[in-house]
């Protein structure tokens, strides 16, 4: 069985240390594939395909060695793993000496056996979770009766309703280029575990789509935006408490609910979107709904040609936008109108004075000829305010 030739000697070096015997262990066929001395690897054990013949311990002799193949005297005893005799497991030495470590060994071995095939299982396992959800975001399914059938097999009710969760952690990758990929492994493997932790439904497909990305396929119990945000941050809040000690950074973008596989496939775009457009803007929170950034989606969807006629089209000089651009312009339209165009809290926020406020606004409209307090001007200007924040001009 291959999990025997994979882990025997890891098994062999931690057990040798402990007993102060030379040990050996044998697979199917009678071959040592971990021993103390490493020139018998891979060379076969007579003694021990006659215990998995037998089905039974077998102790050998320093007289009967002589006359089996690659055979020393020792305590030879049958390894079982899920009922099944997968090898064998032997102890050099006179029986008589040895004997009395024979079944604290078999035990030993079988245990650690168990535990690196069960942690196998579950890797396997993930894997195949894994490339199902490849096989989603990219749209591989043709017949989704089929792939439904499929996920349904991993255990996921597939009608369930879900949007796309998508956390880059930050920094994963960060550190010594020649560190271990086996402690690299161990860190994804625990953000991975945190991750699980925070979002605990068996229901939820959760799995890395990225080196330092990973999607939840978050099941929701309502659909309304406002009950799904309440949910997520839910997560997000338990998430934030087990990274917390580890000082792990991370940002979360969210997809809006679609029906179907192709609606979880469009969810999944959209949460990338979001995290995309986050490079691009100030964002307090390290969690974005595409829900409330839709105008921004939109138009990082236009094309650079339409922008700019849109433009063009608006303000008499392209140096407009460059004095729009301005941190003392652009903070305070930002605020003003993410602020409901309220005076008072803009100058708080921005630690200001009302008058101070009031003199910007009145220079935007100078330069611009649009009046932040007049409706159509202010959806121009917002429509400006964005194009400049998302660096499209």
């Amino acid at each position: 069985m291959e999990i025997i030739r994979k882990y025997a000697q890891t098994i062999v070096d931690k057990t040798i240390k402990i007993l102060g015997y030379n040990i050996n262990i044998m697979d199917s066929q009678g071959i040592i594939v971990g021993s103390g001395d490493k020139k018998r690897i891979n060379t076969f054990h007579q003694g021990a395909a006659e215990v998995i013949r037998i089905g039974r311990p077998l102790e050998i002799t320093f007289d009967n060695a002589r006359n089996l193949e690659g055979v020393k005297p020792g305590v030879n005893l049958p390894i079982y793993l899920n009922n099944k005799i997968v090898g064998v497991v032997g102890i050099t030495g006179e029986p008589d000496e040895v004997r009395a470590f024979g079944e604290l060994l078999k035990v030993s071995v079988e245990t650690m056996l168990q535990e690196a095939f069960l942690s196998e299982q579950l890797r396997m396992q993930q894997n195949a979770k894994d490339l199902y959800l490849y096989d989603l975001i990219l749209g591989n399914f043709e017949d989704e009766d089929l792939f439904e059938a499929r996920g349904e097999a991993l255990g996921f009710d597939m009608k369930l309703p879900r949007i796309a969760v998508v956390i880059a952690v930050e920094e994963l990758n960060a550190g010594n280029k020649i560190a271990s990929e086996l402690l690299l492994q161990k860190k994804r493997d625990y953000i991975l575990s945190c991750i699980k932790g925070a979002f605990a439904d068996s229901q939820n497909m959760i799995g890395y789509v990225g080196s330092n990305s990973i999607v939840v396929f978050c099941v929701i119990g309502k659909i309304e935006i406002f009950e799904i945000k309440k949910q997520i941050f839910g997560y997000i809040e338990r998430l934030e408490n087990l990274f917390q000690k580890d000082r792990i950074r991370f940002k979360v973008g969210i997809g809006k609910f679609y029906k179907g596989l192709k609606g979880l496939k469009k969810s999944y775009s959209e949460a990338l979107q979001v995290l995309a457009l986050r490079e691009r803007m100030s964002c307090q929170s390290n969690v974005t709904f595409a829900a409330d950034v839709s105008l921004e989606i939109f138009l990082n969807s236009i094309s650079g040609e339409i922008l700019d006629n849109f433009i063009a089209n608006i303000l008499p000089h392209s140096k407009i936008l460059d004095i729009l651009r301005k941190p003392r312009f652009f903070e305070v339209l930002k605020v003003f109108l993410e602020n409901d165009l309220n005076i008072s809290v803009t100058a708080k926020i921005l630690k200001v004075s009302r008058n101070t406020v009031v003199n910007r606004l009145e220079r935007i409209k100078e330069i611009t000829g649009l009046d932040v307090r007049n409706f159509n001007d202010a959806i121009k200007l917002k429509l400006l305010l964005l194009i400049c924040e998302l660096k499209i001009k």
